[in-house]
């Protein structure tokens, strides 16, 4: 399905815009996300200055938007993770939005996971782990709706090509034997298909038609059922619609895979700091659960919180987990089943700015999109 955009031309490009070419891209299918994602303040009118990508909301990066004249700022992580009711200085929300009102900033949370567009940021660590074979964790599942309708042989050519540009994928075709009867005494008006008047008589009106089975996308649904009604030749027009969900291969929540060669564990989690850059980043650290002597192999990986996904990871009794945001009791309940490594929240969303970047950049290229250069980590380890 080809997603429409702004021509990004000398045409002004509003906060709108911009929405609406993310949540198309993505079609909002992350269902592991744990917060609700959107523009949380700001006018969607407004025409954008500049973008600026970053991880977390504070006043630093607050005043960075406004040094940089970019008025909307995309975050990954929600700015209100529970009910406002109250917007005052007091609290940390209250101030960034305040801040955010008076210099007219727009704020979208998108903390979706990217790993549905088969690029996310768990198949970034699983790359710099160089893994093999690699799967989703969870597939991505898609409802679709099966349109099956009848047409004459010569009308076929041209009800699809109208549907295939409405958005249709053609499924199956192929000639029926479908048999139109006629009731005694029934009266037809002519049309330009033979469909005439049978006058009275006992025999049976047989016309020999095609049977045509197409594949919609939700979203083109209603627009290829409106096609069809206008470009069908009959007046009274024969079709089935029926959804249907179907597995998405390679796409979905999280990367499982396997190493290269089998590493003790205690070798792996060096090589997993090693590899991950963990050691030179400011006050990171790794905890994970208790190691045993068996080899490592394969690899589960999850860049954001991988709570909902644990029982999954364990089904498929994999050899490791990384992810973070687990539970304490969660540790227990994997100690002994799957070595579970906690490379913390900040560090596991690093690629997802450049993500983003990525994404907007082949669309807008007439805007100013940066990523942040002020660290809004706010957890710090103290490394013995």
């Amino acid at each position: 399905m080809k997603i429409e955009s702004p021509t990004c031309s000398d045409t002004a490009i509003s906060i709108s815009d911009i929405v609406h070419y993310l949540e198309q891209t993505i079609q909002l299918c992350s269902e592991h996300t744990l917060f609700q994602f959107g523009l949380v303040v700001g006018n969607p009118q407004k025409t954008v200055t500049g973008i600026l990508i970053c991880l977390d909301i504070t006043e630093e990066l607050l005043d960075e938007a406004i040094e940089k004249k970019c008025n909307f700022i995309i975050t990954n992580q929600p700015l209100l993770t529970n009910a406002l009711h109250q917007v005052t200085p007091e609290s940390y929300a209250g101030r960034c939005m305040i801040k955010a009102i008076q210099h007219n900033l727009a704020i979208y949370v998108f903390s979706t996971n990217l790993d549905h567009l088969g690029d996310g940021s768990s198949h970034r660590i699983a790359n710099f782990l160089e893994l093999q074979e690699m799967q989703p964790i969870v597939c991505e599942k898609q409802t679709l709706y099966k349109l099956t309708t009848f047409v004459p042989p010569q009308a076929e050519k041209d009800l699809i090509n109208s549907l295939c540009q409405s958005g249709a994928m053609v499924h199956s075709q192929g000639f029926s034997g479908h048999l139109s009867t006629t009731p005694v005494g029934a009266r037809y008006r002519t049309d330009s298909y033979g469909l005439v008047s049978n006058g009275t008589g006992t025999n049976l009106e047989i016309l020999e038609e095609t049977q045509l089975t197409f594949m919609l996308p939700t979203p083109c649904k209603d627009k290829v059922v409106q096609v069809l009604l206008h470009a069908h030749p009959y007046k009274k027009i024969p079709y089935y619609l029926e959804s249907v969900e179907t597995v998405v291969e390679n796409r979905g929540s999280g990367v499982i895979g396997t190493l290269p060669v089998e590493l003790p564990a205690k070798y792996f989690l060096k090589y997993v700091k090693t590899k991950l850059n963990l050691a030179n980043l400011q006050h990171a650290n790794v905890y994970h659960t208790n190691m045993s002597d068996k080899p490592i192999k394969t690899v589960a990986v999850y860049a954001g919180n991988g709570s909902q996904l644990l029982s999954k990871v364990l089904d498929k009794q994999m050899d490791v987990f990384i992810t973070t945001g687990l539970q304490y009791e969660q540790f227990l309940e994997a100690s002994g089943k799957v070595l579970i490594i906690d490379i913390g929240y900040y560090a596991a969303r690093l690629g997802v700015k450049k993500l983003i970047l990525a994404l907007l950049s082949k669309e807008f290229n007439n805007i100013v999109i940066l990523r942040c250069k002020t660290i809004t980590n706010p957890i710090h380890y103290i490394n013995d």
